[in-house]
């Protein structure tokens, strides 16, 4: 591709795509099924002050694996 051309492809999910399709267009997948909780959290806490964000980041990774154990099996 030359140089000022981009492209940004973004889908609702990968599902039914095998690993080459995804690849041939250079994207990365991860499920979110193996990426989990903890990426979502950071970025968000990135949005908070350092000292909230400590606070924060204590109590939730405390509570949050417990609370969505009992959300599944529920």
């Amino acid at each position: 591709m030359i140089p000022n051309v981009k492209l940004m492809f973004e889908a609702e999910n990968l599902n039914n795509a095998s690993p080459a399709t995804v690849s041939r267009a250079g994207q990365i997948y991860v499920s979110e099924t193996d990426l989990g909780w903890k990426p979502v959290l950071e970025k968000w806490l990135q949005s908070r002050k350092a000292q909230e964000a400590d606070v924060l980041r204590e109590s939730l990774s405390k509570v949050i694996d417990t609370m969505l154990d009992a959300y599944y099996k529920n």
